[in-house]
């Protein structure tokens, strides 16, 4: 049964739009320019090495999404199978991450393209009214909102294939010439820093709850969506470096724009910079809302944040408090004027924060719950059982402190750990409260409310 209160309304079609939305906004159009400047040549062997990770580390999660879909699965999967605790840290990080990291990125960014075409438009309120277009979407409905985003990601497609399709007949391959000009380090670095343009596809486990039948369709999802994008990514990584010399792409803010002005006419560009940037961007920001919310129902069901702020419309079957919060909240980061840098940074610590305790549950899931285990239609089998959920710990850990030691500040670095930090000590208090009112949190543990689940 859904006690989620949500309805199932998502095909695979819908699900795969969505998880390659998440993706490709944050990767090709904010992350690229970034990662550029960083890697220089070797950008494409940075979108290439940071695939190979990410995908090895989704494997657990579509297994879990297979043996027992749920809705919120980021949260409710380490938490009854690991420790309350540590699951609501991660996403407590991940959400404080998102509003004060990912959600500005990709908001500014997108102002970034749009002022190419109107340079005296102003940043801040053009930002705050694309997130607030994309709160009230959503306030009506998934499915209003999902086919919006498979809309929204054909166009996307359509014009990445353009820019790309285009560039590498074009490109001068003596721009690829030591290709390791910047180091191993920063080759590391820059990898670490895209590993977040992949991540994204992990949404698709919260929407269980709203999926037809899940156990398929979310292995499917991620098989479909991770060969697509990376096969982009790696095509704009080629087009853009072999396109345009050091000296145009290092004094672009956005090298794909200064791409894009050298190789088509106005007609042309424009479609790429609207069609593409601007949609990417905005699918993304879409997808977040669609996603978002869900691991915080859950939390709420589990009386750590109070009931009434999960109540759902009648209407829409929206839950219009938890999207509310979210947009304000979405607000105060834009406001808050952080760097880019800074901000894809905490991007993407929050973004692997979340995984870790979800591999831990993978890691023995078939040993903890062989009867769900035995149930998934995917299931991850011999050393790939080991393999994966390692791979997808070691990535979280390793990359996460290659991207700390890089924020080179103590309260870039310190405002990260007291995300953290201010989690464990809210989830402390909550449970002493509750605690008082004789509700054990402890008891979320190997409870057993999963949605639709069966078990062999």
């Amino acid at each position: 049964m859904n006690n989620s209160g949500l309805k199932p309304a998502l095909g695979l079609a819908a699900v795969s739009s969505i998880a390659i939305g998440f993706m490709i906004g944050g990767g090709v159009f904010v992350f690229t320019g970034i990662a550029l400047r960083i890697t220089g040549p070797a950008l494409p062997l940075a979108y290439g090495l940071a695939v190979i990770p990410v995908f090895l580390s989704i494997l657990p999660m579509a297994m879990l999404g297979s043996a027992i879909p749920t809705t919120g699965g980021n949260y409710k999967y380490p938490c009854r199978m690991f420790s309350p605790c540590i699951a609501f840290v991660g996403v407590w990080t991940y959400a404080l991450t998102s509003f004060f990291g990912q959600i500005p990125l990709l908001a500014n960014g997108c102002v970034t393209y749009i002022q190419s075409f109107f340079p005296g438009i102003p940043s801040l309120p053009v930002a705050l009214g694309l997130v607030t277009s994309f709160y009230i979407i959503n306030l009506l409905g998934v499915k209003f909102a999902a086919i919006i985003q498979g809309i929204l990601v054909i166009i996307l497609i359509t014009a990445l294939l353009v820019y790309g399709g285009t560039g590498i007949f074009e490109l001068n391959p003596i721009r690829f010439n030591n290709i390791c000009q910047k180091g191993v380090g920063n080759i590391l670095l820059g990898t670490a820093l895209l590993t977040f343009t992949y991540l994204g596809a992990n949404g698709i486990i919260e929407l269980g709850g709203e999926i037809i039948d899940p156990g398929k369709i979310i292995p499917k999802a991620f098989m479909i969506s991770f060969p697509i994008v990376a096969g982009i990514y790696i095509l704009v990584g080629i087009t853009t470096v072999g396109m345009a010399g050091s000296e145009i792409l290092n004094e672009s803010k956005e090298p794909l724009i200064a791409v894009s002005n050298i190789m088509f006419k106005e007609p042309g560009r424009v479609f790429f910079i609207f069609g593409g940037a601007i949609i990417a961007l905005t699918t993304t920001l879409n997808a977040i809302f669609i996603t978002g919310t869900k691991s915080f129902l859950v939390i709420i069901q589990d009386n750590l944040f109070p009931e009434s702020l999960g109540k759902i419309s009648h209407g829409f079957k929206t839950p219009y408090r938890v999207l509310t919060l979210f947009w304000i909240l979405s607000a105060l980061g834009i406001i808050s004027q952080l760097s880019l840098e800074t901000l894809a940074s905490y991007a993407s610590l929050g973004a692997l924060v979340i995984m870790v305790p979800i591999q831990l549950v993978a890691l023995r899931f078939q040993k903890k719950h062989p009867d769900y285990y035995a149930a998934a239609s995917f299931k991850l089998k011999g050393p790939w059982q080991f393999i994966c959920p390692l791979t997808g710990i070691f990535m979280a850990l390793f990359f996460g402190l290659i991207i700390l030691v890089d924020l080179a500040s103590f309260y870039k670095t310190g405002g990260f750990i007291l995300f953290m930090l201010s989690g464990a000590g809210y989830f402390y208090l909550r449970k002493r409260y509750l605690l008082g009112k004789g509700i054990d949190l402890n008891k979320l543990k190997n409870k057993q409310d999963w949605q639709g689940a069966n078990p062999m």
